[in-house]
């Protein structure tokens, strides 16, 4: 098969991975989307070993049909490791997914169809406390249960799912010379899909058994405290990216859309 035949890149950034990325790895062996239309890029950003060794072992033991690309870099950050993935994608589509976190079964089957028609499809979204299994609240699952039924949105209908990169497949063409900023620790998904927001034309809801199942951990970057003074400074910070790119191109962002970034960003680093 010629690579550009590829329908599908799922981009897994990972830094020095836990036991979780055999689960996240192994949602992916069991798609029922055929083997030969997707590829597995996973990008190790930091340290190499033991970690590349392992992840070849895994791969080999028990990924046999499937394209993998393993790839390592020795800058650390969420956000160098899914721009390289970018650059090494050869499908139509990029979905990305975190190394602790893992797809359904019928995820890329029941995605595909409704990106083929233009649209971006929006997966359903399950939290789930990492200690104990338990589903968690979450607003993201929430905005499916409330656009499920709506059919083809606006992007501002749909602002939830802009906060995170994950949960939808996006089109290589769409995404084009757009990349995740580097130089943010915190809400680089949210700006990178803000971004590329001028782009979509319409999303809509997939299959509710298409699933994108999220892990809380504890010590995470989003769980973790942080102080008043350091959230006034993420919080600046970010919205004055947001505008950045919105006063590049004024007249191809929707104003309201960035208001609502701008008011998220106020929510999560203010609180």
């Amino acid at each position: 098969m010629k690579e550009n035949e590829i329908d599908i890149s799922v981009i897994i950034p990972s830094y020095k991975p836990e036991g979780y990325i055999w689960q996240c790895l192994t949602s992916l062996k069991s798609q029922t989307f055929e083997k030969d239309r997707f590829e597995i890029i996973l990008i190790l950003n930091g340290c190499k070993e033991p970690f590349y060794s392992d992840i070849i072992n895994f791969a080999n033991e028990n990924l046999e049909g499937n394209i993998i690309k393993v790839l390592q870099t020795d800058v650390a950050g969420v956000s160098n490791a899914r721009n390289i993935g970018i650059e090494n994608a050869k499908g139509r589509y990029i979905t990305f997914l975190d190394d602790d976190d893992y797809l359904s079964e019928c995820f890329l089957e029941k995605m595909l169809p409704i990106a083929e028609n233009g649209i971006i499809p929006m997966s359903n979204m399950i939290s789930f406390s990492d200690d104990d299994n338990s589903v968690q609240p979450y607003y993201v699952t929430e905005a499916f249960k409330h656009l499920y039924e709506k059919g083809v949105v606006s992007p501002l209908d749909a602002r939830s799912y802009l906060s995170v990169c994950v949960a939808k497949l996006l089109p290589t063409e769409l995404i084009g010379t757009t990349r995740f900023s580097t130089d943010l620790k915190l809400s680089e998904d949210a700006l990178f899909m803000f971004t590329i927001s001028k782009n979509i034309s319409g999303m809509k809801c997939s299959d509710s058994t298409a699933i994108y199942f999220r892990r809380i951990r504890k010590n995470s970057a989003t769980t973790s405290k942080r102080s008043h003074t350091d959230g006034v400074a993420k919080f600046l910070r970010i919205s004055s990216k947001y505008c950045g790119v919105f006063f590049k191109s004024p007249f191809k962002y929707n104003s309201i859309l960035l208001l609502t970034r701008i008011g998220g960003a106020m929510k999560n680093f203010l609180r």
